[in-house]
């Protein structure tokens, strides 16, 4: 393990630059090149061994993620559950919404959102959701049947995000970090919710980088400040580079992600014509992240 959390406590902090040099370096250094080195081997998702725990931890301080195999255990929502209790997260918001929207199936009960289609998914985080204060901080997925042909997603730790644009665009960073950058949107009626929204990048309270990002317009109102719009174009720009850090892959029949929350897309699909074979990932999203 790395421990950076208790070795740079200041790599955040945009006016300390000595912990951010030094985090930086080790941070490049050691960030997975591949899918290949994301992956974690399970015995059996639902009773992680203690040696099973810490590669996921130490892969999650790495890149914010990592891949798993099922093992042994039934591809179900209750064992996506169970890996998440075994990482210390269990505040899902599966609650607030109906039961089977997080079976992830062009079948599904929400045809119409773009997680449930074929079509195109562009860069976002899982974190611009209308109609919450409480922000998604992890995201787990497991597949029990990809698609006939396509369907691969590319992932980027926002840890990497963030240090690009602070050695390219540092004022943008500063924006993205200190300001009020947008409000959220009701996907359903594009009504602007006044009291929600706020940074695109900030610290939890353990000292945790939290991002939240959507190309989608239906997602985020931003703010119409010349200053922000022109941190949001620094942004923007360096997600469409798709720089070397982005990993690319797709998970198939008993693989998995456990991630706290990257940027992500998934590419167009062609799916089965039999409902009952058609793609379907279980996905939840929780309120607390894994920490290593």
């Amino acid at each position: 393990m790395q421990h950076w959390n208790k070795k740079y406590p200041e790599r955040f902090n945009l006016n300390a630059g000595e912990d951010y040099k030094k985090w930086r370096d080790e941070k490049l250094a050691a960030y997975p090149g591949n899918l290949g080195a994301l992956v974690v081997e399970l015995g059996d998702m639902t009773a992680i061994t203690e040696g099973e725990k810490g590669k996921i931890k130490e892969l999650v301080e790495l890149a914010n993620m990592c891949v798993y195999t099922a093992g042994s255990a039934d591809l179900s929502m209750d064992s996506l559950l169970a890996l998440g209790r075994q990482l210390g997260v269990s505040d899902t918001d599966k609650a607030r919404r109906h039961a089977n929207s997080d079976e992830l199936t062009s079948s599904g009960i929400l045809n119409n959102a773009i997680p449930f289609t074929t079509r195109h998914v562009r860069w976002h985080t899982d974190a611009t959701y209308f109609g919450s204060d409480k922000t998604i901080q992890s995201l787990f997925l497991l597949c029990k049947r990809p698609a006939v042909e396509g369907g691969s997603n590319k992932v980027l730790d926002h840890e990497m995000m963030y240090i690009l644009l602070r050695d390219k665009y540092p004022d943008a960073l500063r924006v993205l970090m200190e300001k009020n950058c947008f409000k959220y949107k009701n996907p359903k009626t594009g009504k602007i919710a006044e009291d929600l929204g706020g940074k695109v990048f900030w610290t939890n309270s353990d000292g945790y980088l939290c991002h939240r990002f959507s190309f989608r317009k239906m997602d985020m109102a931003w703010s119409e400040d010349g200053d922000i719009q022109a941190a949001r174009a620094a942004l923007e720009s360096l997600m469409l580079d798709e720089s070397e850090y982005v990993i690319e892959g797709r998970l198939e029949s008993g693989l998995g992600l456990v991630s706290n929350n990257v940027l992500h897309t998934r590419e167009k699909l062609v799916d089965s014509e039999d409902d009952a074979q058609k793609r379907l990932l279980f996905r939840t999203r929780f309120y607390d992240r894994v920490n290593p």
